[in-house]
């Protein structure tokens, strides 16, 4: 039986071991925290994430599609709080399409149970991968008490996040590239409880957005009908950080400028802003990669990408779904289904960590801007009028399994038909008449036909 040694146990490595054992590969886990059934989750890190079309797709092929779904909440759009008397829903669709909200740690734990069920794989807990001997092919792990421990591997893949200790070893071989970018805004999770959420008749199946330019708190619902909010600030800031609310007088003045709506939302603000942790986002480029046919990196070890677009958890679960199929088409070839794999990869994981560094932008200072809003009706009326066809951006990438890369290769003809459209007086006074829709179809097909 052919074995596979895989670090990390959080989401993508899990996922990879289940569909490796289903195949029949011998799959072997190694985490560095204990098992999470038997501990309480960390305050504060537990930010839920989106499902969208890609990343169930591959759950359903390991079998999970009914158990996730008992997890989740689905989304149909954002509920956008401009002030504390303008709200403004904005549907992802004109059919009803949604987005799932999920606690990234019931997912975590239905992963690991289900890995542990089966065949052909275990999980070793509370076992550090610090590095590798590639001449030895063995991997060094340390536990709790910092004994150190040496394995054997055949070939081993990584799963181990952002802050990968394999790939930060392989970064220093000769010819491997690595860049990274942190964005200036960190991550603070808040809480609403499901009480209030009652009280103040929040709508649940929505994500609900407070945008202020540089400022944002994003609220996520969950199945008891509360809310995870991620705050979103400069880590760092000549006016309003992180750093220069440090104190509870300063940082309710301003909350009380910035989002006095949201203040009787969470009752356990301040003790949740000054105790649970600040998490960064950052943009992980590097290649190879893979080192010949031992050592690949998968997921966020690979490819680290900003949370605002909603994909990271989403490309990592596609990942295994493509590399497992890549590892069934070369069953007895492990080199050639790295490098297929990265070549199947690399280019969509660049396009959607663009579009992830763009997308947050656009969250936080377009989504209330008048001439966004009328592009975005404008792209709803286009799906109206050719369903089949035209789906816009954002569609294509949740709510598609069109590869990102290929998504994006559309956009500049869809925007040039837009860009005309919005010449048209009669467009900006009222896009839904009849005679704006027969100047949308007609501008419409001409494009698509020109670029046919």
């Amino acid at each position: 039986m052919k074995e596979i040694t895989i670090i990390g146990a959080g989401l993508t490595g899990p996922l990879l071991g289940i569909l490796l054992g289903k195949q029949g590969y011998s799959v072997k886990i190694y985490e560095r925290n204990k098992d999470p059934k038997h501990t309480f989750a960390k305050l504060g890190k537990s930010i839920n994430l989106t499902l969208c079309k890609r990343g169930i797709s591959a759950l359903e092929k390991a079998g999970l599609g009914n158990e996730v779904q008992k997890l989740w909440v689905p989304v149909y759009g954002r509920c956008l709080h401009l002030s504390e008397s303008q709200i403004e829903i904005q549907p992802y669709g004109n059919y009803g399409e949604a987005l799932y909200s999920v606690s990234r740690q019931e997912l975590n734990t239905l992963l690991l149970s289900v890995a542990q069920k089966t065949s052909g794989v275990s999980i070793a807990f509370g076992l550090k991968c610090v590095g590798y001997d590639l001449s030895r092919s063995t991997i060094f792990l340390i536990d709790e008490h910092q004994y150190q421990t040496e394995l054997p591997f055949t070939t081993l893949i990584a799963a181990d996040g952002g802050h990968s200790a394999i790939r930060n070893q392989m970064q220093r071989s000769f010819g491997f590239n690595y860049s990274q970018l942190y964005s200036k805004h960190v991550n603070k999770e808040l809480t609403i409880p499901t009480e209030n959420a009652k009280k103040y008749k929040l709508k649940q199946n929505y994500i609900h957005i407070w945008p202020r330019n540089e400022f944002m708190i994003i609220a996520f619902p969950n199945r008891d009908g509360s809310f995870t909010c991620t705050l979103q600030l400069p880590a760092d800031d000549n006016n309003i950080s992180f750093k220069k609310l440090s104190s509870e007088s300063e940082m309710l003045y301003h909350f009380r400028k910035l989002f006095p709506d949201a203040i009787p939302l969470i009752p356990k603000l301040v003790e949740e802003f000054f105790q649970n942790p600040e998490i960064p986002m950052m943009t992980i480029r590097c290649s190879p990669w893979h080192i010949e046919d031992k050592i690949l990196l998968i997921g966020d070890a690979a490819h680290g990408i900003w949370p605002s677009y909603g994909q990271g958890a989403n490309a990592g679960f596609e990942d295994c779904e493509i590399l497992s199929k890549c590892m069934e088409q070369y069953p007895d070839n492990m080199l050639a289904s790295f490098i297929e794999f990265q070549d199947k990869r690399k280019a969509d994981i660049n396009t959607i960590a663009d579009l992830s560094e763009n997308h947050f932008n656009e969250i936080r200072h377009l989504v209330a801007d008048p001439n966004f809003l009328l592009r975005k009706r404008i792209e709803r009326k286009m799906n109206l009028l050719f369903p089949s066809e035209y789906f816009s951006l954002y569609s294509r990438i949740a709510f598609t399994p069109t590869p990102y890369k290929q998504a994006v290769e559309l956009e500049p003809i869809y925007s040039r038909v837009i860009d005309e459209l919005l010449r048209s007086q009669e467009i900006i006074s009222d896009p839904d008449s009849n005679e704006s829709e027969k100047l949308i179809y007609k501008t419409y097909r001409r494009h698509l036909t020109n670029n046919i």
